[in-house]
């Protein structure tokens, strides 16, 4: 049975600027049926003023008008800073300074803040898209509980459910993802909310690592800037593997993408809980009687790396393997 052309959706994104949330944001751009309402940069994987200046810089060349606002709220387990100089790197990217971009003076409201606005002020109840920890959204619904009703779902990148995590430091046991891990409590407070929550964990997203031939895929279709700058994006991640022990992967543009192709991955409903506190601070696990996740369990790699290069690089060829 063939999938059904992707429902209209309010989406407010809030993402964290490293070159995945940023490959992120350029699909949100491409995709006709999603009315972005707003941009919040939570500074966690980045430097928030380099990844608020490549927000606006990437909003500017897409022709999308839309409200921005960088985060201040901290977590409690800082990202190592060598990660989070890829949003300096990226807002340096010559694709995105041909021009002086056409964007008028930042919010003055924080983005926890301006979220909340955003929340109360949709005509109808939004989505929101979460590539970076949830700190801004578990402020909203810890001082506005009535915002819960403006919310039709949050799409999640975050957690390990049946594979090892990402956080690798000798006073943690290695069960941890790090946008959950970053702000464990804030995970807490989504969960115990009552808005329907939707994740991507490392089981799935871990399976769509960024390949050669997919970085060469945008290559061949060299001279529109959209892709050219889909394909630098993923140039920025060479070397991840060879400098941390981890490969990098598509983890936020996979989670994007469901908002357009949900058929891409397969769902199950997950009982989950999350620890806050100790060694395994950051896990989510399966727990019987725990909060009830639409959970993605499975990837078809191949259509989603498709996906990319048909929204970004129409012109280029798919990528020849994994």
């Amino acid at each position: 049975m063939a999938d059904l052309p992707p429902r209209p959706r309010r989406v407010v994104f809030d993402h964290d600027g490293a070159p995945d949330d940023l490959l992120s944001l350029l699909l949100l751009t491409r995709y006709g049926h999603v009315d972005l309402r707003g941009v919040a940069v939570t500074p966690a994987d980045c430097l928030p003023g380099p990844a608020l200046s490549v927000t606006r810089k990437i909003l500017d060349l897409t022709g999308r008008d839309v409200p921005t606002a960088v985060g201040t709220l901290p977590g409690r387990n800082p990202f190592p800073l060598e990660w989070r100089i890829d949003a300096l790197r990226a807002d340096a990217l010559p694709v995105l300074n041909r021009k002086d971009p056409d964007i008028g003076p930042a919010d003055a409201l924080p983005a926890h803040e301006r979220l909340a606005v955003w929340l109360a002020r949709t005509p109808a109840p939004v989505t929101v898209l979460a590539t970076g920890p949830l700190t801004n959204l578990a402020w909203c619904l810890e001082h506005h509980p009535g915002l819960e009703s403006r919310i039709e779902e949050v799409v999640f990148m975050g957690g390990a459910l049946d594979v090892a995590g990402n956080v690798l430091r000798p006073d943690h046991d290695g069960s941890a993802e790090w946008n959950v891990f970053w702000d464990p409590d804030a995970v807490r407070r989504v969960f115990d909310s009552a808005v329907p929550v939707t994740m991507f964990p490392l089981d799935v997203t871990d399976r769509v690592p960024v390949t050669m031939d997919l970085a060469r895929a945008f290559g061949r279709a060299y001279g529109d800037p959209v892709g050219d700058l889909a394909g630098s994006l993923l140039a920025l991640t060479f070397g991840t593997l060879e400098t941390t022990g981890l490969a990098y992967c598509c983890w936020d543009s996979l989670t994007t993408s469901y908002l357009a192709e949900p058929g891409i991955c397969a769902f199950e409903t997950v009982h989950c809980d999350v620890i806050t506190r100790g060694v395994s601070q950051g896990r989510v696990l399966r727990r019987a009687g725990g909060r009830a996740v639409r959970c993605a369990v499975t990837v078809d790699a191949g259509r989603f790396y498709r996906h990319l290069l048909d929204t970004l690089a129409p012109d280029g060829r798919p990528p020849t393997g994994r």
